[in-house]
């Protein structure tokens, strides 16, 4: 094979690389990235998953919406929980409890905070006065009751959309509205915990 032929074949060999290179490299060709899930991105996953199952079993079982973006689902889970409990004056377990008992144990299990025994202690030493408008979820409701003399005699937590969690001396542990006529007619206010005195403030969502 003479010089020139030899050249002319090397040549071809190069260009026919470059091209192929050329190829590969085209912004044309799509490249897979992998992502990879580090051990917290799943343990993310795992707590989220495993709340809004707890959320959406606790808000379908007190007849509400599960709502991820405003529901606290350890609260509505811990209130769910006493929903069909026998009412008990005097009462604080089980098998029997009274409305201001109901809101005592809901919040030292979910905030941390132990309340004062009775309603009319909750009323006036454990809040801070709001207005209706301003309930929040977690917040506390007050009533007289026909035993009380227009005194606060009553109390139950706020849930959402006007709907309030409270042991009824009549049906137990229920959910009501406050639209009711009763309800109207026997509302003295409402009041909210300082976050402050409380261990696990519910802007905080498990």
């Amino acid at each position: 094979m003479g010089y020139a032929a030899l050249w002319f074949t090397l040549s071809c060999f190069i260009v026919s690389c470059h091209s192929s290179r050329q190829l590969q490299q085209s912004p044309s060709t799509p490249h897979r990235t992998h992502t990879r899930h580090t051990p917290r991105t799943q343990e993310t996953r795992s707590v989220n998953a495993s709340r809004a199952e707890m959320l959406n079993t606790a808000a379908t079982k007190l007849g509400l919406k599960p709502d991820l973006r405003r529901d606290n689902a350890r609260l509505l889970s811990a209130c769910a929980s006493w929903l069909g409990t026998p009412y008990v004056y005097g009462g604080n377990g089980r098998k029997g409890i009274d409305c201001s008992a109901l809101t005592l144990a809901i919040y030292k299990d979910v905030y941390g905070k132990r309340l004062h025994r009775r309603s009319i202690d909750q009323y006036e030493k454990d809040v801070l006065r709001i207005s209706r408008t301003d309930l929040r979820q977690g917040d506390l409701i007050f009533f007289s009751s026909p035993r009380s003399g227009g005194r606060c005699g009553h109390v139950g937590i706020y849930l959402r959309d006007g709907y309030f969690l409270h042991a009824s001396s009549s049906r137990g542990v229920v959910v009501s509205h406050l639209d009711g006529s009763y309800y109207q007619r026997h509302y003295l206010g409402c009041g909210r915990v300082p976050e402050e005195d409380l261990h696990d403030p519910r802007s905080s969502m498990p």
